[in-house]
């Protein structure tokens, strides 16, 4: 069986996704499959606004994900400083532990 041509790698035939139709309601992309999701976020980097790391990462969808991700710097982020999650909440670290809005 060949592989399929890059682009949506989940969807069945006629199962809503084409440049006619609009697609089903609601599509999940965090869920794997979808081609367009990067490597798991395992840090953040503090900034105006941070980064996500590794490169290409997909952004915690939501502040509950950022439980394990590791804080550059392990350090108080300054006055200032955050991430923007996928639902376009901002975080920050506090030097012990993720809070909401900027530092």
């Amino acid at each position: 069986m060949a592989e399929p041509l890059p682009g949506w790698s989940n969807a069945p035939a006629n199962g809503g996704i084409s440049a006619t139709e609009p697609p089903p309601v609601p599509i999940d992309m965090t869920q794997g499959g979808w081609s367009n999701n990067g490597p798991a976020t395992t840090g953040a980097t503090a900034g105006t606004p941070g980064t996500f790391t590794p490169a290409g990462s997909d952004s915690p969808d939501k502040f509950a994900e950022l439980t394990g991700v590791t804080a550059t710097p392990a350090t108080a982020w300054t006055t200032g400083q955050y991430v923007v999650l996928g639902d376009a909440t901002q975080a920050h670290w506090t030097g012990t532990a993720w809070a909401a809005g900027k530092a």
